[in-house]
């Protein structure tokens, strides 16, 4: 079986009452400059955090690298019994494993903070990793996309032969 990933716990701020806070205790609202750039929730969360602690911080994902700590994902994992234990090793972070209904499939939920998932994806789209490992976390790398947390990477993709690709 090809592994598959998918998204399903993202960490959410109270955004309102989060600025209502910041504007009677700081005097200004974190989320000024977020609010003219058009970012996904994750990424403008991201922002407002880091504008908490700096006003004149660069809104965007790339520039919340002090507090990637603050935010986590949460990340089902389904694969095949032999390929999960690679999965898991590489991904490094806090779990529950189950067995499914499909004999010789488990699932994973596996959970942590974006440094942590950056470290995680990244060794786990490099030639090191198993195919099927790297198909794993391809996946997890193109959900992390689709949530608008591309930079957080600042790496390229280059496609091999077997349909996977490393991120360089």
């Amino acid at each position: 079986m090809i592994p598959t990933a998918l998204i399903l716990q993202k960490s959410v701020l109270d955004s309102p009452a989060f600025l209502a806070a910041c504007m009677e205790m700081l005097g200004y609202s974190p989320a000024n400059a977020a609010d003219s750039q058009h970012l996904e929730e994750m990424a403008y969360e991201l922002s407002c955090l880091m504008a908490f602690k700096d006003r004149d911080a660069k809104p965007g994902v790339k520039n919340a690298n002090n507090v990637y700590e603050l935010a986590t994902i949460g990340c089902l994992v389904v694969a095949d019994e032999r390929d999960m234990p690679d999965i898991l090793e590489v991904a490094g972070l806090p779990h529950t494993l189950t067995e499914t209904t499909v004999r010789g499939i488990q699932a994973a939920f596996i959970v942590g903070n974006l440094r942590q998932w950056r470290t995680a994806i990244i060794k786990g789209c490099s030639e090191q990793a198993t195919q099927y490992t790297r198909t794993c976390y391809d996946t997890i790398y193109l959900q992390f996309r689709s949530i608008g947390l591309q930079d957080l990477f600042n790496r390229s993709q280059r496609n091999l032969d077997d349909s996977t690709f490393l991120l360089e």
